[in-house]
This record gives C-alpha cells, structure tokens and sequence, in this order.
C-alpha cells in the first residue's frame, strides 16, 4: 500500500512542476523584471515566455540576428555560465497603444554593462519582445 500512495503522490508532484505557468509581464517594466528573475535562475524556459513566436534578437553589429523564440533561448544561454545576475530598468519607455519602444539600461553584476533599444507587443494578455538589441546599436 505504501508503494501504491509512494507513486501516485509521485506522479503528482512530478506533473506539478511540468506545468509551471508563467506570469505575464502587465508592464514594460515588469517584462524586464521577469526577465531578470528568469535569467538569474537561469529559466531558458521562462525567457523563451517573455518573446514574442516570430521575435529578433539583435547579436552582434555585423547583423546577425536570432529569429523566434528558440533561436533566442539559444543565444542567451550563452550569457548564463556560471552564477550570473542581471539587473535591468527601462530608462525611456514609450507607449502607442499594444506597442512599446524601450531603451533600457542593464547589468549582468561584475561582468558587463550595457544598454539596450527594444520593441515590445502587448498580445494575448502581457508585454512581449518583438525586438531586443541588447547592445544598443
């Protein structure tokens, strides 16, 4: 009888942590809060929630882009090795209706500054990136 409620609370717990439902971010500035949390928890999952399907992520100012959320989730695994956290605030957020132009100001503590121009869409109930150029450029 133990072995049967052993697998069967099992069982639950182990659907319970697949179906973690993400919040969506109701402001810019909570956007890069999420982003902030999930990348400091190292949650590619929870990132790839935060892009728009079709989104660009800007790499490098030779142009080349990562299109759509996995490419995305990708790339920014590149920028998770070791413990890294990320602080980041709209410095300049701009608001027309469902879309957003943002210039934020960044942090990943005692490894890099930067400072980032992006366009959000609010979609299906929260604020996504459609456009992240986290150098700037």
């Amino acid at each position: 009888m133990k072995a049967i409620w052993f697998v069967a609370l099992s069982t639950l717990s182990f659907f319970s942590f697949a179906s973690i439902d993400y919040k969506k971010p109701q402001t810019p500035n909570e956007l890069h809060q999420l982003f902030a949390e999930y990348f400091s928890n190292k949650d590619i999952t929870g990132l790839g929630t935060l892009f728009h399907d079709d989104a660009v992520l800007v790499l490098d100012t030779e142009g080349n882009l990562a299109i759509g959320k996995e490419a995305i989730k990708q790339a920014l695994k590149g920028y998770m090795q070791g413990d890294v956290e990320i602080i980041t605030h709209g410095a300049s957020i701009h608001i027309n209706g469902d879309t957003a132009l943002i210039r934020s100001d960044w942090e990943i503590t005692n490894v890099q500054t930067g400072m980032a121009l992006e366009v959000m869409k609010y979609t299906d109930g929260g604020w996504l990136y459609v456009i992240d150029n986290p150098n700037g450029f």
